[in-house]
């Protein structure tokens, strides 16, 4: 009920507030709780803020009443000024400085009262103060208190920093405490510093100095510790680099500067008046070169107030003295006239606004010179140095007037001595203002020609040496010249042969090729000149040694020319014409590359015009090297080709359909503008060209294996294949043009034809983008070379390689070979070109690169695999298959061949067959495909009409010739790391006798670990060919007996059925199936076990029970093989004949380790075996050890082996039970 009785809710908060101690702490909460009152707004928060941070300030807590002052500062609430202006007069805090207190002044002084103005302004200069000299000790890293402790009995105040040192309420203090003694000495050293900065040291009111110091701490803490302290830093010379800004106006200052300034402010704030030498400091400080005009007004401005005007006259005369650049000079002149002018001004204002309106109407005028009025009043003032100016003024004046006449013509001329008549100063002048003009455009050739008249001095000579002064001169345009000489042209020509020499010998070498009209109109002089010789029939006595070997007409006509194509090319930049012309003629051995390398869109037309009209000179006999006009064509048709390929190669390596199609875009545009150019050559050339069209896209080549199988890129790749359709029908044209008729090899119909018909296909879906764009590029990039005998097929092949199949390749290349049946001069090769052929003579080609060691395997592969479906006309298909298997049938007998040649053609022929004895490898079964309905052993002779057994037969024959070839092969690869000379046939093996023969053979040179090694994976080998070929013989014995179903008695015996099913269900548990090179096994089990490798020999035996091959030794030779091992470790031994099904064997081991159990024990190691556990169980021997007492030390040790390995596991679960029970 209280509270609902308070009308405004602003109490509740303040009452909230005052109520409990330390409730202002919790601004959060009562923000909250105000907003629950209704104080939702913007300043009802403000004034929230406000209460909490006058309570703060009340309690003590002023670092939170900061925060508050601050916030509300930023916020414009201006009731609480008094309390931001009370914290930043207020002692230190740890987060509040120098900047955070002016803020706060400054907030308070737009929101206070008239009356508390001029106290908080004046709280403010001081903190201004404290931050001018925190900015200077930080920046010099000294403090006030290294200065003032020096050479003073008066310790300074134990103050941490510079605001502190300021702050100081009552210095007094400190140097009442002095002696008496001390005292007077530190008044003494204040009076003297005060002295060096201020006219006088007088109080107003009659005070004494030292009462009034001693009444006022903060002044006497700054004259005793501050003041020296900024008087040392302004007139130390380090101090003069520029580096910030402090001044208005000014970019950098110096610490000097800002050190003169601060005093400054402290004398204007303590009512001082400054001396002049401290005034003059900071001016000098701020127009010290280098310097703008700018620092020159703002120097000026502070000189203006010295006492001494003339003070500042010696300032603005040293300026003078040191400068060295011209428009600071000009610039300090400036500055010194206007203030004399305005000290000749000021005396007439009567106070400091007319003063200051006078000195912004001054500067505002700087740039107008002074008049003759104001030079007058300069007088006036009797300035030295203004004087001093302008009797130099004058006396220049009086100089120029003298020489005034001689200055307009030859500039810098002595006048004495060219009045007197001095010829070769004459000459060496009017020479010297010839050589000017190369490099300063004057129109002085009328007064040249004048003084040459004057003075009587060679009028061609100096006529023909202007000439070439302004020739040669850059600053001199064509139609300056042309001006400059228009009266004299005539005179020029006149002179004939002097103009001739002076053209060839000095003009020329001199200009530059690239500036072609300067070069027109010297071509064209040369031409007038030499024709006034010849229509004067005058003789050329000056000729020389760069003159062309002809007649004067005939170089008037030979430059003519030459005048006329330099215009004509003279719009093209850089182009150098004296590479392809000079004064003799055409320059043959620059021509060529010079006009190449300046072909463009816009050039072609006139260096083409060019190119001919410069070849007509040698009309009769052109010279070799010289090309033509449709060289110019072809150039620039292929450096757009050039420039086309070099940009597929980084704009279109992305497989960016859009890039691809916009790169076809600008292909086809190209070919478009150039087609005009490329119909103006001659018809080889033209081919030439449009083949490179073909070529373009050969950068793309790694698209081949990645491009994506989608409708978008099958459009570009149909678009591409338009494109090269526009491209051969335009080569028929040419083809059938009369002059190239019998001349050209290539013929385009064929690729014609094939191109339709592969669209086709590509359009329909039989051929896959990649597969497509495979082909392109393949017959890009060999093809386009001959006629359809060549180009047919390698554009088969292409497809071939890319991986497109039998039915797509077949269409192609019977739809392309049909137009060799209406064309007769093709039909004689045409007869000896099939489908068998073609694909014969590209397996040919592969198999020559295979041997030669190229990586043509994935060519192979592609080859065979595109025979691998039966598509198309499946009797072309199985002639192609018969005649390809056949090829490599007979490349795999070359026993000249590299065996890893014939070994990895084998495979491949097994895999195509499906027949294998290991498996295939990953990259067979990766880039192979197998073919369908084929059985490639019984195609490697003809067929007959044999019987059916006959043909089995013959089967069975040609598949154990055909394995053992590749088998035979294998192992001898292996056997070369026991002896390179090691060669295994076929014959060794015939069968398991010979087998194992051989294989004993090889264990003689066997005694090392790698030939072990070799050993083995050669029986591996052999293991798997044996086994196959058992099988087959099985297979074809119960083929033969099970096919007798003729025989009337075939149903008798039925009843007796399933009693042989079951005994034959028995017999594989009742009898041991021995592996076929057990005799091989025993003797690489004998050479390990001699070597003590018992652990190679459990791991073979193990890894064969996955097998089907049988059971690795049989029972004599493991009684025989236990027996060895028994000897040296009869644990390894029983191991080892649990791993056999013999178990007589393994009961004569098992009575060997119950002996050793009973005698030696149960050892660590034993006990931690694992793999005997596992054995014992696995082979069925556990019954016995269980039932029979004799076994009691084995069982025993059994039992010890499955107590520690439960014990292990239960340890290894341990951690992870506790981890789930923590959870």
């Amino acid at each position: 009920m209280q509270f609902r009785q308070i009308k405004e809710p602003i109490e509740i908060i303040k009452m909230a507030i005052t109520s409990q101690a330390g409730a202002y702490l919790h601004v959060d909460e009562l923000i909250e709780v105000a907003k629950l009152l209704g104080l939702n707004s913007s300043e009802d928060i403000s004034t929230v803020q406000e209460a909490i941070a006058r309570e703060a300030a009340v309690a003590g807590d002023l670092q939170l009443a900061f925060d508050l002052c601050l916030v509300l500062a930023k916020k414009g609430h201006g009731h609480v000024w008094d309390l931001c202006a009370a914290i930043a007069r207020g002692p230190a805090l740890e987060n509040i400085d120098i900047g955070s207190r002016k803020h706060l002044l400054g907030f308070a002084l737009s929101h206070c009262d008239e009356e508390s103005i001029g106290e908080l302004l004046h709280a403010w200069k001081d903190l201004d103060m404290q931050g001018q000299c925190e900015t200077l000790s930080i920046l010099t890293g000294t403090s006030p208190s290294s200065v003032s402790d020096q050479g003073s009995s008066i310790t300074s105040p134990p103050a941490h920093g510079i605001e502190e040192t300021i702050n100081l309420k009552d210095y007094s203090g400190l140097v009442g405490g002095a002696s008496c003694g001390d005292r007077e000495v530190c008044f003494s050293n204040i009076k003297n510093t005060l002295s060096m900065v201020t006219k006088n040291c007088h109080v107003d009111g009659g005070t004494d100095l030292e009462s009034f110091l001693w009444e006022n701490g903060k002044l006497l803490s700054f004259a005793t510790f501050q003041l020296p302290w900024l008087l040392e830093l302004s007139k130390k010379a380090d101090n003069g680099k520029k580096f910030s800004s402090l001044i208005p106006g000014k970019h950098y200052v110096s610490i000097r500067t800002q050190a003169v300034v601060t005093i400054l402010s402290w004398l204007a704030k303590n009512d001082f008046a400054p001396r002049d030498d401290v005034i003059a400091s900071l001016a000098k400080s701020i127009i010290e070169p280098p310097v703008t005009k700018e620092e020159d007004i703002i120097g000026c401005s502070f000189l203006l107030n010295l006492v001494g005007a003339f003070n500042g006259v010696e300032i603005i005369e040293e300026q003078l003295r040191i400068r060295g650049n011209y428009q600071e000079i000009c610039s300090i002149m400036n500055v010194g006239m206007t203030y004399s002018l305005l000290h000749n001004s000021g005396v007439e204002c009567k106070g400091p606004a007319q003063r200051r309106e006078l000195l912004r109407r001054k500067f505002k005028e700087k740039h107008k010179p002074p008049g003759s009025d104001e030079m007058t009043k300069i007088d006036e003032v009797q300035s030295t140095f203004w004087r001093e100016w302008k009797f130099k003024l004058e006396e220049k004046k009086r100089v120029a007037e003298q020489s005034r006449e001689l200055e307009k013509i030859i500039p810098g001329v002595e006048t004495g001595r060219f009045l007197s008549g001095d010829l070769d100063y004459i000459k060496s002048a009017i020479f010297s203002l010839i050589e000017s003009v190369k490099f300063e455009k004057k129109h002085i050739i009328r007064d040249v020609l004048k003084l040459v008249n004057a003075y009587g001095l060679n009028h061609a000579e100096v006529l023909l040496r202007y000439l070439s002064s302004i020739l040669v001169s850059e600053v001199w345009t064509d139609d300056d010249v042309k001006a400059e000489i228009s009266e004299v042209k005539g005179e020029i020509i006149r002179f004939g042969s002097e103009t001739i020499k002076i053209i060839s010998l000095v003009v020329y070498p001199t200009i530059d090729g690239c500036n072609k009209q300067r070069l027109a109109f010297i071509y064209g002089l040369l031409s007038d000149c030499y024709l006034r010789l010849g229509k004067s029939k005058k003789s050329l006595s000056t000729a020389h040694r760069n003159s062309p070997n002809l007649s004067a007409l005939d170089a008037a006509r030979l430059y003519k020319v030459f005048e006329q194509e330099c215009q004509r090319v003279s719009f093209i930049k850089n182009l150098d014409f004296k590479n392809v012309a000079g004064l003799d003629g055409l320059n043959l051995q620059s021509f060529q590359n010079e006009v190449f390398s300046h072909v463009n869109e816009f050039s072609l037309e006139a260096l083409a015009k060019m190119v001919q009209a410069l070849a007509s000179i040698y009309a009769d006999s052109p010279p070799e090297g010289l090309i033509v006009w449709q060289d110019v064509y072809k150039h620039y048709t292929l450096s757009l080709l050039t420039t086309l390929e070099s940009r597929v190669r980084t704009e279109c390596d992305d497989q960016n359909a859009e890039r691809f199609q916009e790169f076809m875009s600008q292909l086809e545009k190209t070919y478009d503008f150039c087609r005009t150019y490329i119909r103006l050559l001659s018809p080889s050339d033209s081919l030439d060209i449009m083949k490179r069209y073909f070529t373009v896209i050969i950068p793309l080549h790694s698209f081949r294996e990645i491009i994506p199988d989608n409708s978008t890129w099958q459009d570009c790749i149909i678009v591409l294949l338009n494109f090269w359709l526009k491209l051969t029908e335009e080569m028929q044209e040419i083809a059938l043009n009369e002059s190239s008729v019998g001349t050209l090899r290539f013929d385009p119909e064929f690729l014609s034809s094939c191109l339709k018909a592969f669209m086709r296909m590509v359009m329909e879906d039989s051929v896959s983008p990649s597969h497509a764009w495979g082909t392109v590029i393949g017959y890009a990039s060999s093809g386009l070379t001959g006629d359809f005998s060549v180009e047919i097929p390698i554009f088969c092949r292409a497809m071939l390689y890319s991986g497109c199949g039998f039915g797509a390749i077949s269409e192609v290349f019977l739809e392309a070979m049909s137009i060799c049946v209406t064309t007769p001069a093709s039909t004689a090769k045409n007869e000896s070109l099939d489908l068998p052929q073609l694909y014969v003579n590209m397996l040919e080609l592969i198999l020559r690169n295979l041997v030669g060691g190229s990586h043509e395997h994935q060519n192979l592969y592609h080859l065979l695999s595109s025979l691998s479906k039966l598509e198309g006309q499946i009797e072309d298909l199985q002639r192609v298959r018969h005649v390809v298997w056949e090829r490599m049938v007979q490349f795999s007998d070359n026993l000249e061949l590299p065996s890893h040649v014939r070994v990895h053609v084998l495979e491949i022929m097994q895999f195509i067959t499906g027949r294998s004895i290991k498996g295939f490898s990953t990259e067979l079964e990766s880039n192979l495909l197998p073919w369908e309905g084929w059985d490639g052993l019984l195609s490697t002779g003809k067929k007959s009409d044999l019987s059916a057994n006959q043909g089995s037969s013959d089967h069975t024959d040609n598949s154990s010739r055909f394995t053992s070839t590749l088998v035979a092969l294998k192992s001898s690869q292996l056997a070369s790391a026991i002896s390179p000379s090691i060669e295994i046939t076929p014959d060794d093996l015939f069968n398991v006798e010979t087998a194992a023969s051989c294989f004993l053979k090889l264990c003689e040179f066997s005694s090392t670990e790698p030939h072990f090694g070799a050993l083995i994976g050669i029986i591996e080998e052999w293991e798997g060919f044996f086994a196959t070929a058992k099988d087959e013989v099985d297979t074809k014995e119960a083929t033969e007996t099970g096919n007798d179903w003729n025989n009337d008695d075939w149903d008798e015996g039925w009843e007796s059925f399933q009693e042989v099913e079951a005994l034959e269900k028995e017999k594989p548990e009742n009898s041991n199936q021995v592996h076929p090179l057990h005799v091989c096994w025993m003797e690489i089990f004998k050479k390990l076990v001699s070597l003590s490798r018992f652990k190679d020999v459990l791991r073979l035996i193990d890894r064969s029970l996955s097998k089907s091959y049988g059971t690795l030794l049989d029972e004599d030779d493991a009684r025989s093989l236990s027996h060895t091992v028994l000897e040296k470790d009869s644990f390894i031994a029983l191991k080892m004949v649990l791993l056999l099904p013999y178990e007589a064997i393994q009961l004569q081991c098992l009575d060997v380790a119950e002996v050793k159990l009973k005698q030696g024990g149960i050892s660590e190691i034993l006990g931690r075996d694992h793999e005997i556990l596992m054995l014992v169980l696995s082979s069925g021997v556990i019954s016995n050890i269980i039932t029979k007492p004799s076994y009691g030390a084995t069982f025993s040790y059994l039992c010890y082996v499955v107590g520690n390995f439960s014990r292990q596991s239960q340890e290894a679960e341990l951690p992870g039970n506790r981890k789930q029970g923590n959870k």
